[in-house]
Order: structure tokens, then C-alpha cells, then sequence
């Protein structure tokens, strides 16, 4: 007898790849019971906690990554439209478009790693409606508006009103959400996001919340106040006390202390593992303070751009049939063509591990330690968060394909000469992960180090060493992947 932790999780059946957003529409209305999917970063996670029966039926996936309709940004007069396939790393590799996509920019860099962030969408952060979700508080403080469509035709709802209660939503059963419009600034808008977590990076949030500020443009006093607070309560909320607070007054340090106090005399704080109601709301008050005093100080969004590893524009879209347990899937791995089948529930990781070579490691599969990164059409991913149907047609370079056999890449001899390798069990994932930042970046920063290897993590070497090896420039006529 297993114990319910135990028992393997839910299984893919088949995965549908429709060949237009209309054929989507029309498979999900015949299919009610399939599982839509894009990035797959989250829907992998929720069908492994989820323990299936001997008697249940696999699922069935519709796959929507590869419609070129879904990953595109559209701007207009008023608008900015983010379609349901946008990833992370595709906004905050668009700086500058308009100063409302950079406020959502801010969220995005706080998601995850660079990994997750090529594969992860802004629409299925939304979608899975835990408050702890960054992009939800920024959305919401944008006044962001959910587009949806069905077989029946299509309908907008104001994001403020898309949330129901705790991880639920107004999206109905024949629904998919087809992107997100979000309205442009005026001059006379300032905005920005902050968080609170307990660590540095792939922290999920104590406290989060978009800050957005209106102003008379003759006055200078404030007309708009938005403040959507998250991660503190059962859902992301608006505060109307914050509001009241700062509407027709100039923005300054006592009005700023002023609203930051309302704001936390509304909430009723959560206790959980991160952190403590009390904590929650001492926390709260000076996040939001010093929020609004740094826009008195803002002039223009600080643009960095981070590492993104490998993120490209053009998305390759894979070949138009439809992969179950029984069909081979073909890809390039290391320059060389493979064909096998997949398990039903199968991973590109272990797919990759039971049919070509195990270099790539299994550390958590959970996306969080990097062990398996790989790349999939140039973009560091964890290969334990793809579902292996779609590797099909793309090109994989593991840990063994980063120099021809007998040689050693750039970053594997640094790895050597700065003593950074100990046990070796997260080094390929790490090895990976550094090789497409020295291709992205051909003179790293230590801060860039940094960055770009975050969603990798080490138990031997505390770090020092692997920043020693990668803050180094690659000599001319390096072989890369």
C-alpha cells in the first residue's frame, strides 16, 4: 500500500497541438476536460500533487506554445495587448515599449529564475490565481483587463473583478483566457513594485504590491492612487483606504507614511511557513512607504537587463500532429537526430535521461535547483518542467554536447582551474546555465554572474568558486552549443 505522497501523479495521454487560435477554441469546446497549456511551468507541478486512481483517465493536453498569435506584444493609442503565450523573460526583454509594460517588468524579474522565466507566461501567472503570484498585484494596479474567449464569441473583465475567491477565477469551463490589455500611461502617471521575500531570488512573496500614481498636471496633486497589496490574504486586494488617504494631496514623506498606515489598518494578514501575521503587516507599512517616498525621487524606470539566457524572439512552432504515449517524438540533441517515444507523463528530462545519456540531473523536479537545465532552441530551461511532447522538432544541447568529445568548453576548464566542482550532482545543470550566459554576455559582471545563475543551486561550494570561474571573459573562437 502506497502512502498518497507516493503514488505517481496524474497522466498525460495526449498532447493537441491545434495550428491556429480558432482551432484551440474549437478543440477546448469539444473537449472540455482537457487541460489547455502553454509554458507548462506550473500545470506539471499541479498534475504531480495530484496522485491519479488505477480507474483515471489520462489527460489531455492542448498545446498552445507554439501559436505565434499568442506570444505577441501589441501596443495601440490606449492599449498595450500581451498575448496568453508571452513569457516573462519577453517583457523584460522589451524595455521601454511604455512605462505601464515596464511597471509589469518589475514583477516579471522577481519570478522565478531565467529558466523559468523562458518558459513561464504572464497569462498562466494569472490564470493559477494564488496571491502569492507577483504579476497579479502589478496587473491589478495597472487596472489590466482579462480578455477570454469560447466557441460563443469573446468577453473582457476587468482583472479587479477576475479573481473569486482563493486560486479561483470567473474563467469558465470553455473559456481561455487570449491575452491581457493593459492601458498606456499618460505623462502624468508615475508607478512602481516592490516585494518582500526571504530571500534574494526564486523567493515566493512575504508581501507584494503595485503602486500607481495619478497627477493633476497643473498641481501636482494626486488624482490617482492604486494600491494592490498580495501575498497577505486569501486574495490580492485594492485598497481603498490607501486611496482615500492620498487623493488631492501632494505626495511627500507625511503623506506617504500617511497611506502606507491606512493601507495596513485594512488588512487582515496571514500566518503561514514564510512568515507571521505580525511580521506581515510591520513589513507591509514600510515596503509601501518607501515605495511611494522613492517616487518622489523616481525620474524614469530603472531599465536593467538582466541575463535571460537564451531567450530569442522568434518561437520555433513544432510540427502540427499530436504526440500520445505511443508516439516517437524526433528532436536534435547534441547535433545528432533522436527519435523515441515518451511516456505518458513523461518530462524532456526523463525523456532525456532514459533515452539518450543521464548527464542531466534530477535534482528537485520542481524547477527550483537548476541540476537539469538544459537548452531548448537556445533558451536555458529546467528540463524537469517541459513535458516531453514538446521537445518535438526542437534542438537540445545537454551538459555533454557543450564542447566536441575529447574537448572542454570555455566555462567546464574554468569550472576546473577555480576548484567549483565538489560532489559534481548540480554542476552540469550549473555548467549549462554558464555556458549560454558566456554566449549571451561575452564579458560577465560578477553581478551578472549572479543573476543569470540564480536559478541554480549549489550545497558544496558556496558559490565563490563558480563566480570566480564565470567572471571571466571567453577567449575568440570558442566552440558554443
Amino acid at each position: 500500500v502506497l502512502h498518497e505522497s507516493q503514488r505517481p501523479g496524474m497522466r498525460i495521454g495526449k498532447v493537441l497541438r491545434p495550428t491556429s487560435w480558432s482551432e484551440a477554441i474549437e478543440l477546448y469546446a469539444s473537449l472540455p476536460a482537457a487541460l489547455p497549456t502553454a509554458g507548462a511551468t506550473d500545470l506539471l507541478l499541479e498534475m504531480a500533487r495530484q496522485p491519479a486512481t488505477a480507474e483515471a483517465e489520462a489527460v489531455t493536453l492542448i498545446d498552445l506554445w507554439g501559436l505565434p498569435e499568442c506570444s505577441q506584444i501589441t501596443i495601440d493609442t490606449d492599449n498595450v495587448v500581451v498575448g496568453c503565450g508571452v513569457t516573462h523573460n519577453q517583457i523584460i526583454a522589451e524595455p521601454g515599449l511604455d512605462s505601464a509594460l515596464d511597471l509589469l517588468r518589475m514583477a516579471c524579474l522577481e519570478i522565478g529564475s531565467p529558466q523559468l522565466r523562458n518558459r513561464a507566461t504572464v497569462v498562466g501567472n494569472v490564470v493559477t490565481a494564488s496571491p502569492a503570484n507577483d504579476t497579479i498585484s502589478a496587473l491589478m494596479a495597472l487596472d489590466a483587463a482579462i480578455i477570454m474567449e469560447s466557441a460563443d464569441g469573446q468577453r473582457e473583465l476587468p482583472i479587479r473583478e477576475f479573481f473569486t475567491g482563493f486560486r479561483t477565477t470567473a474563467l469558465q469551463q470553455s473559456e481561455l483566457v487570449r491575452a491581457i490589455r493593459i492601458p498606456r500611461w499618460t505623462v502624468n502617471t508615475l508607478g512602481t513594485w516592490l516585494k518582500v521575500g526571504n530571500r534574494s531570488s526564486q523567493a515566493i512573496s512575504v508581501v507584494h504590491a503595485g503602486v500607481v500614481l495619478g497627477f493633476d498636471e497643473l498641481t501636482s496633486t494626486i488624482t490617482r492612487a492604486d494600491l494592490a497589496i498580495g501575498s497577505v490574504s486569501a486574495t490580492i486586494t485594492l485598497s481603498a483606504p490607501f486611496r482615500n488617504a492620498l487623493v488631492g494631496r501632494s505626495l511627500d514623506a507625511e503623506t506617504a507614511s500617511d497611506a502606507a498606515r491606512a493601507a495596513v489598518n485594512e488588512i487582515e494578514p496571514i500566518d503561514d511557513i514564510r512568515a507571521s501575521a505580525t511580521y506581515r503587516r510591520s513589513v507591509t507599512e514600510t515596503a509601501v512607504r518607501r515605495a511611494l517616498i522613492s517616487l518622489t525621487e523616481v525620474t524614469s524606470f530603472e531599465r536593467r537587463s538582466p541575463p535571460l539566457l537564451g531567450w530569442v524572439v522568434d518561437r520555433p512552432e513544432p510540427p502540427r500532429f499530436d504526440v500520445s504515449s505511443d508516439t516517437p517524438i524526433s528532436c536534435i540533441v547534441n547535433g545528432t537526430k533522436t527519435s523515441a517515444p515518451v511516456a505518458g507523463n513523461q518530462t524532456v528530462l526523463e525523456w532525456l535521461r532514459s533515452e539518450v545519456a543521464t548527464g542531466t540531473k534530477e535534482g528537485c523536479a520542481e524547477g527550483e535547483c537548476g541540476a537539469c537545465t538544459i537548452t531548448l532552441n537556445g533558451a536555458a530551461v529546467t528540463s524537469c518542467l517541459v513535458p516531453a511532447a514538446q521537445a518535438d522538432g526542437a534542438s537540445i544541447v545537454t551538459v555533454e554536447g557543450l564542447a566536441p568529445r575529447g574537448e572542454l568548453h570555455f566555462v567546464q576548464e574554468q569550472f576546473l582551474d577555480n576548484f567549483a566542482v565538489q560532489c559534481g550532482f548540480c554542476t552540469p545543470g550549473f555548467l549549462v546555465a554558464a555556458s549560454t550566459l558566456h554566449d549571451e554576455l561575452e564579458s560577465p559582471t560578477e553581478d551578472d554572474v549572479k543573476a543569470g545563475l540564480a536559478g541554480n543551486l549549489c550545497r558544496c561550494t558556496g558559490y565563490y568558486s563558480i563566480v570566480d570561474a564565470l567572471a571571466q571573459s571567453a577567449p575568440s573562437g570558442e566552440p558554443t552549443p
